[in-house]
């Protein structure tokens, strides 16, 4: 038998150590690229998570900024709207350029313009001379208008008109479906409002964030939006994945190669009713991301070669350590842009949990409701309105529902809109309640207001037609009534006789005078619009309310503020002060009390304000006393007040009424000219 030598056992030692050093290595090798593996798919899986909340965060800005939009939009036809509404029933077929221009002028517009069937004009008036020529394509859209006049209006806005400021035209068909009307106005306001609502200034300004290469908006028939310019890119169609992604039910991911770099990109199906269908796509940079992994994996070569597998355990602990950190850095920094979101929202959001208490509520949240502090407190605690209660907004096992509720909050009447609904765990128990609070009251007051002239408009139409139908005969009974006094003297009951005439002539004046005062609520008159000192006027103008007072053992307080003018016309200022001292004397009913009269300046306002110490005014009656033929008194009309709020509105003004300091009504007029 051959022996084996020194050289062969250490020739099989040697090999042995380095197959034993091979099997080694290959383990920390493979242990090295599984742990790089992991961390790669640990920060990718991290990185894709907080792109799904950037970008779920997108969506519901995104949202909100269409929806801020259309209400601007709504609010400009409400107001374009209005005016066509003015010219009520007047025949169009000849209208008459005094006619236009004593509308336009009303209004404050630039010029309006009446356009027949074939979208010629008929006539017009401008009150500014930019508004003299409309361009072609104001006419090419009244011709579209005029085939499918089911849209009822169009509003166009002109950013580059001939004159210094942007131009808006608004076209809307009459029922008649042969006459256009054409509002010119100026669109400064407009152009300076849309930028911060619109879709793409939120896009440009979340894709200045650290990490976020692009944000795009993309439907079947193209790009809506982009953040930044872009070369041609594939539409949905011609690209699987986009494909894919628009008939999924959440957010989808890829790696794309975008403009010479790769990028996380992130998609999410989207719509509203002012888009198509179609994708909003987030691009995350990936170079942080590769600068991590990439020098991560150097080290881990390094130490795997070098056999340090203490080292190399340590090492990759203290790195995987440094990379989530770094990773949630990234995140706290795009959850701060969720939260600022979160907190800049005009929309009241709140959670309540299982246990009744508020966990979570933004500011807006607070300030509908007037309170602050709002977290820990218990619900029922701080909301103490029966309609307001958990069951009420969002009963157990019932899907969320929209409830308008008004209330008083903090001495002020809202109405708001109230969205809840329950949040439940895979074991069914009940998790707490989301709450979303949209304060409605101005929408509400817009709806009462145009309502408002809606009637007084119908009233206007009525009052032609009544009054001289009802007067012939008045002056008829009237004229009857004194001939019978001074021609006619009965044998028996002479005194009955003249009480009955008289009382015949005394009501056929009294109804006139109501006719009167009706035609004066129902129709505009010729203003002569002047700077009034206010000062003077209720030395000068109005001097006889002082005489008046101290006749009825009134103390009437007048306190204006020297030098204060305001833009109005000096009869109608008169019958505006003149009927709420009226009203005033009435409330008190014949008793000593007291009035004040003040007027002073708000900011850039003039306020006017009346209040006596009388009884006041109910709380159910408050937002009734403004509309017409209403009244609590046995021998009112119902007119006076309707016919102050009318007045004071058709000087760019608003009135209200608030609970006095002398116990009574306060009357508040603010004008902003």
């Amino acid at each position: 038998m051959k022996s084996k030598s020194p050289a062969t056992f250490s020739s099989l030692g040697n090999k042995f150590t380095l197959i034993v050093l091979l099997i080694v290595t290959i383990v920390i090798a493979v242990v090295t690229w599984l742990g790089i593996r992991q961390s790669r798919s640990d920060s990718l899986r991290l990185l894709v998570s907080e792109g799904k909340a950037f970008t779920e965060a997108l969506a519901q800005s995104t949202e909100s900024a269409i929806e801020s939009e259309r209400v601007i939009d709504h609010f400009v036809h409400l107001r374009f709207s209005e005016i066509v509404a003015s010219f009520g029933s007047a025949n169009l077929d000849s209208p008459s350029t005094d006619q236009l221009m004593a509308v336009a002028r009303d209004h404050e517009v630039y010029g309006i313009f009446v356009l027949d069937e074939q979208a010629n004009v008929l006539a017009g008036a401008a009150v500014k001379t930019v508004a003299l020529n409309p361009p072609d394509f104001v006419f090419a859209e009244a011709e579209s208008l005029l085939i499918h006049p089911e849209s009822n209006y169009i509003l166009l806005l002109d950013e580059e008109s001939a004159g210094p400021e942007p131009l808006q035209y608004y076209l809307e068909i009459l029922n008649t479906l042969d006459r256009i009307i054409l509002i010119i106005d100026d669109a400064t306001y407009y152009v300076d409002a849309m930028p911060k609502t619109q879709i793409g200034f939120l896009a440009q300004n979340m894709a200045k964030e650290q990490g976020v290469a692009y944000i795009i908006y993309q439907t079947t028939d193209g790009i809506i939006f982009s953040s930044s310019k872009t070369d041609r890119l594939l539409s949905i169609e011609s690209d699987p994945f986009l494909n894919d992604a628009l008939e999924a039910d959440s957010i989808s991911f890829r790696n794309y190669d975008f403009e010479g770099e790769t990028v996380l990109e992130l998609v999410r199906p989207f719509s509203s009713p002012d888009f198509r269908f179609g994708l909003l796509r987030v691009g995350l940079s990936l170079d942080n991301y590769y600068i991590i992994t990439r020098g991560f994996d150097l080290r881990m070569i390094i130490i795997a070669g070098a056999l340090l597998a203490l080292a190399l355990i340590v090492l990759k602990y203290l790195d995987s350590r440094r990379r989530r950190d770094e990773s949630e850095l990234r995140y706290q920094k795009i959850k701060t842009v969720t939260d600022r979101i979160f907190e800049q929202m005009r929309t009241g959001v709140a959670a309540v949990n299982s246990d009744g208490f508020i966990s979570l509520a933004n500011d807006a949240f607070g300030s509908i409701l007037s309170k602050s502090e709002l977290i820990g407190k218990k619900w029922e605690d701080v909301i103490e309105h029966e309609h307001f209660s958990l069951d009420k907004i969002a009963p157990s096992g019932s899907r969320s529902e929209e409830k308008e509720i008004t209330l008083s909050i903090g001495g002020e009447r809202k109405t708001l809109l109230v969205a809840a609904s329950r949040l439940s765990a895979e074991s069914s128990q009940d998790e707490g309640t989301i709450i979303v609070l949209y304060d409605i009251t101005r929408i509400k007051e817009y709806e009462q207001e145009s309502l408002r002239r809606e009637r007084l408009s119908e009233m206007g139409q009525l009052a032609a037609g009544v009054a001289h139908e009802i007067r012939n005969p008045l002056n008829a009974i009237s004229i009857s009534a004194q001939r019978l006094a001074s021609e006619f003297k009965p044998q028996d009951n002479e005194e009955e006789y003249k009480l009955m005439t008289s009382n015949m002539r005394s009501e056929s004046q009294r109804l006139d005078s109501i006719i009167s005062r009706f035609l004066a609520l129902a129709k505009s008159e010729k203003r002569n619009i002047e700077d009034i000192n206010l000062l003077i006027f209720f030395k000068e103008d109005a001097g006889f309310l002082s005489v008046e007072a101290d006749q009825l053992g009134i103390e009437l307080n007048i306190n204006v503020e020297p030098a204060l003018t305001l833009l109005a016309d000096r009869g109608s200022l008169m019958q505006i002060v003149t009927n709420l001292f009226n009203n005033a004397k009435e409330a008190l009913n014949g008793k000593e009390g007291k009035v004040n009269v003040s007027a002073f300046k708000k900011n850039s306002s003039i306020v006017i304000a009346i209040e006596d110490s009388g009884p006041g005014v109910a709380d159910e009656n408050i937002k009734e006393i403004f509309k017409p033929f209403y009244t609590t008194k046995e021998n009112g009309t119902g007119l006076g007040l309707p016919t102050v709020h009318r007045i004071v509105r058709e000087f760019g003004g608003e009135i209200k009424l608030e609970k006095g300091e002398l116990g009574g009504a306060r009357f508040v007029m603010t004008f902003t000219n």
